[in-house]
Order: C-alpha cells, then sequence, then structure tokens
C-alpha cells in the first residue's frame, strides 16, 4: 500500500502483485532494485574524497611530531648549539602548550568545524618550521638563537592540540564502520612515524653543533606542504552524506559532551589509563637518549632502539585496527596488549641499566612497539563507543590532553629523580662531547625507573581489573540498521499489494 492510503479494513481484499516474465511466469524480486530502495531510504553514502582528508590529518600529524622530537635524538649537539638543556626544553613545549591550548581546540574543533581544525593546524605548524630555520642562521646572535626557536616551537606546539582529535573525528566523519578503525590507525600512527623519521634522520644529519640548521630545514620543508595540502585539499568538514548512522545522529555540544564524559565512570578508566600510556611513550622518546648514553649506548643507537619502537607499532597498530574492525574486540585487543607492552617495557628499562646489551634491548624495544601502539587506535575508538554521541573532538582530545599532562609528570619524574653517574662508570658513558663537557652531564637513572615502572604496573592493572566498556556508538548503528531492515522489508511486502473494495471482488453464482 501507498503511504497515503488508509487502514485495512475487513471490507478490503489484499492481492500480492507478481511481475512476469517474457515467458509467463513470475519474476524473482530484483537484488539490485531492493538495494536502491534502501538506500534512498537510509541515505548513506561513502565518499572517496575522504582518503584526501585522512591523508591530510596524517601529513600533519608526521610533520609536526618530527617538529617536536626532532632535537631529542641529537640533544648533546642541540645543547651546545642552543644552549644548555635547550634540547629538553624543546621538546616539553609541546606538552606545556597542549594543556591550557587544548580545551579551547577541543570547542573549536567541535564548533567550528573539521576544516578550520585543520587549517589552523597547518598554518601554526609550517610558520613555526619557519621560525625555527631562522632561529639557525648565521646572522643570528647566538644569545638570541633559543628564544627564536623556542617561539618557532611553541607556535607549532599551538598546532598540536588541533591535530590530537583528528583522526577519529575523520573516521566517524567520513569513514564507514567497517573502516574505522584502519582509518584511526592510519591517523594515529603517523604521529610515531614521525619519531621513526626524526630518530633515524636526525643523527644522520647533525654530525656537530654547525648542523642543527639542517636539521630545521629538513622538517621545514615538508611541514610546508602539509600547509599548502591543508589549506588547498580539504574543502569541507563533513560529506554532503554521511557514511553510518552515527555520523548522521547530531552530537552533543561542547559543554554537554564534557559532562557526559567525566559522568561515565569507563571513560575516566579510559583517560587515565590511555593518557598513561601516551604519557609513558612521549616520555620515553624524549628522554631515550639520556637513559643509554650513561651505560655506552651510542646516539645511533638510541635512534635505532626509537625506530624499532616505531617500526612494530606500526605493524602492531595495523594488524590491531584490521583485527578489531572485524571482530569488534575492542576490550579484549587492548587489554592483552597493554598487559603485554608493560611486560616488555619494564624489561627494557631495566636493560638500560647495563652496558654490552644491545641485541636483548633491540628485541625488547621491537616487543613493546608492537604490543604498545597497537593500543593507541584501539583506546581512542572505544572513547568514542563509551561516550557516544559525544563528539570525538571532546572524548578523543580529552585523553590526549591527558597524555600531555602526565607526560610532564614523568618527564619530570625521570630527570628529577636521576642522580649524578657513580665514578666508576664515568669511562662508560658517552653523553659528553668532550672530557670537560658541563652541558651534557651522565646521569644514574636506577631510581626514577623504579618510580616510573611502578606507574606502569599500576596502569594496567587498573585497565585489567576495573575497564568494563559499553559498545554505544555500536549498539546505536546495530538498532538502526535493524529498524532499517524492517522498515524496508515492510516496505517490499506493502508496494506489491492492490486493495480491492469486496464488492468489485468476484462472488460465487447464488441459486434462486
Amino acid at each position: 500500500m501507498g503511504a497515503d492510503d488508509g487502514p485495512i479494513s475487513a471490507d478490503q481484499v489484499d492481492i500480492r502483485l507478481q511481475p512476469l516474465n517474457k515467458s509467463g511466469g513470475a519474476e524473482p524480486a530484483d537484488p539490485n532494485g531492493v538495494e536502491e530502495d534502501a538506500g534512498d531510504q537510509i541515505q548513506l553514502r561513502v565518499y572517496r574524497q575522504r582518503w584526501i582528508v585522512l591523508l591530510t590529518v596524517a601529513l600533519l600529524n608526521n610533520t609536526n611530531t618530527m617538529s617536536w622530537i626532532g632535537y631529542a635524538p641529537s640533544g648533546n649537539y642541540v645543547n651546545s648549539f642552543y644552549g644548555e638543556s635547550s634540547a629538553a626544553w624543546l621538546s616539553m613545549i609541546y606538552m606545556l602548550c597542549t594543556i591550557p591550548v587544548g580545551l579551547f581546540a577541543m570547542w573549536a574543533g567541535r564548533e567550528w568545524g573539521l576544516r578550520t581544525a585543520i587549517l589552523i593546524a597547518g598554518w601554526t605548524n609550517g610558520i613555526g618550521a619557519v621560525i625555527r630555520v631562522i632561529s639557525s642562521l648565521d646572522f643570528v646572535p647566538p644569545e638570541w638563537r633559543f628564544p627564536i626557536c623556542m617561539t618557532g616551537q611553541g607556535i607549532a606546539a599551538v598546532a598540536y592540540p588541533f591535530i590530537m582529535f583528528l583522526p577519529t573525528k575523520v573516521a566517524g566523519s567520513w569513514f564507514p564502520d567497517t573502516q574505522r578503525a584502519i582509518a584511526t590507525t592510519i591517523g594515529v600512527m603517523s604521529n610515531p612515524l614521525g619519531v621513526l623519521m626524526a630518530n633515524l634522520i636526525s643523527p644522520a644529519i647533525v654530525k656537530s653543533p654547525d648542523h642543527v640548521i639542517w636539521l630545521n630545514i629538513f622538517t621545514c620543508v615538508p611541514s610546508l606542504v602539509a600547509m599548502l595540502i591543508a589549506t588547498f585539499g580539504v574543502n569541507r568538514s563533513e560529506p554532503k552524506i554521511p557514511p553510518t548512522f552515527s555520523a548522521s545522529k547530531p552530537q552533543m555540544d561542547f559543554v554537554s559532551g564534557m559532562k557526559s564524559c567525566f559522568s561515565s565512570k569507563q571513560y575516566i578508566i579510559l583517560l587515565i589509563v590511555m593518557g598513561g600510556g601516551i604519557g609513558m611513550f612521549n616520555c620515553l622518546y624524549t628522554v631515550m637518549l639520556e637513559l643509554l648514553c650513561p651505560s655506552g649506548y651510542s646516539n645511533f643507537f638510541s635512534g635505532v632502539c626509537a625506530a624499532l619502537m616505531i617500526v612494530g607499532g606500526v605493524f602492531g597498530a595495523a594488524a590491531s585496527g584490521i583485527f578489531v574492525d572485524r571482530t569488534k574486540l575492542y576490550e579484549e585487543t587492548l587489554k592483552i596488549s597493554l598487559g603485554a607492552a608493560v611486560i616488555f617495557g619494564l624489561i627494557f628499562l631495566q636493560l638500560t641499566l647495563h652496558q654490552g646489551l644491545s641485541v636483548f634491548l633491540a628485541i625488547t624495544c621491537l616487543f613493546f612497539g608492537v604490543l604498545g601502539l597497537a593500543t593507541y587506535p584501539i583506546g581512542l575508538e572505544l572513547a568514542s563507543e563509551c561516550t557516544f554521541p559525544v563528539s570525538e573532538a571532546t572524548s578523543t582530545g580529552l585523553i590526549v590532553l591527558s597524555g600531555q599532562i602526565q607526560s610532564v609528570i614523568y618527564v619530570f619524574i625521570m630527570k628529577n629523580f636521576a642522580r649524578p653517574l657513580q665514578p666508576d662508570r664515568m669511562h662508560i658513558q658517552v653523553c659528553q662531547l668532550t672530557p670537560d663537557d658541563l652541558v651534557n652531564t651522565p646521569k644514574d637513572n636506577t631510581m626514577s625507573i623504579m618510580i616510573f615502572s611502578l606507574l606502569a604496573t599500576l596502569l594496567v592493572l587498573s585497565l585489567v581489573l576495573l575497564f568494563k566498556p559499553v559498545y554505544k556508538r555500536l549498539e546505536a548503528e546495530r538498532g538502526n540498521r535493524a529498524t532499517a531492515d524492517k522498515a524496508k522489508e515492510l516496505s517490499n511486502q506493502n508496494k506489491d499489494r492492490i486493495t480491492l473494495p469486496t464488492e468489485s471482488a468476484v462472488q460465487p453464482l447464488q441459486e434462486k
């Protein structure tokens, strides 16, 4: 029956019509016609443009991360060029800027849209890179190098809070539910890939303090390319027609979303644990050289260890993204991967205190990366699941903001609980560039590692024992899909029926 027909009464007769084929028989239903009708009714569509948007976000994430961590692998030369402890401060400024700018970035991403966030991230990232190059030019007086570089680094650091929620936002707004986890993986893993590139290329480029300018140019060029692609390659925040039911559902405003997040016990557990995981990874990237050089491991080997973590993480995250897209076993994958990652991480930290264990350090770094970074995209997807219909900009942004706050705490612990290296180990260390180098002082990190290990153990135990998530977004999509399928079935039944009044029906002959 059509939409304008009245209710079926006892005086009406339903006759189901079957279309005839050329031979006069009933023709089976056309599956293409059913799908077309369902598509018109559901109004969902996937656009190829989604890959351009995702590529832009990945490139921004990658270049911004290289700018953040690029000084750490060559910290001793950077300290000689810019001043004592400058390498640590050039990394720390990212963590410090994220905290005050983060809330504004989350609000702006929700209220102004995805494209505006991409533009802000692209331009601040590019401008900051240019200023860093200026700081290392010959005409700049030595006493002005660090302030100018810090200014550029601070501007680039403003980009990071806008970038941090983009992968899950793009995945939720542009991708179907069968590709969301892998889209998030591509977006977030461009961050550790930036760390990988910085740790491999920075020690190869910087062989003396005078080579710092080449490092700045290396990070500047791709940052400018990312800025141009963000400006001209992304022309809208969301597709005209959403790819999923959840993408079509209106999301909470920023304040309501914040209240909803902090009223969810499961989300708060995820906020603390995932923030701790991000913070610990950031901390290890920042102090990797300081952990290894007291035991005689070179800048190059420090870069190799960080590179192995990232290479392993890329494969681990890709595998976990594909796995959870197919199985939806987010909770189980997160708990198993994070628990195993902490075990390998604790082994790695203990091995850094001893010399001559390069092979074992490399192996533990690889497995730590495979298992640890595999949890990153899954955790961000779980944040969206636990808080739906809160905007991904809010739920993801809070977790990354938690990670930056905890990064500052962990770096503080590693630096302030380190003690002077024992005199009998000074002949082993390779931190100092010359015997009378007072800028790069080697430390004994035993106490720092003990505290760090205890905190990591507490975090993973909290996740395993307390975290019991509800997949709100998946449940909403399943419910909507079931409703749509039922409506489609009823529509298919009714469109092949006609209704005749009873008086027009054939009546049997009555004998007089």
